[in-house]
């Protein structure tokens, strides 16, 4: 009986952990002809800069 809200707390997160990692493909479809500048963008963007 439990199962089911187990399942029920963690389908929400679950399905926004998908969608993000859809979106982040997405993208990496996208700006794949950039190369190495996709990864410099997103290294500067931990960096702060």
């Amino acid at each position: 009986m439990k199962k089911r809200g187990v399942i029920s707390e963690y389908l929400p997160w679950l399905l926004i952990g998908i969608a993000v990692l859809a979106i982040v493909m997405i993208t990496i479809f996208l700006l794949k002809g950039e190369g190495i500048s996709l990864i410099d963008k997103i290294q500067n963007l931990f960096r702060g800069r």
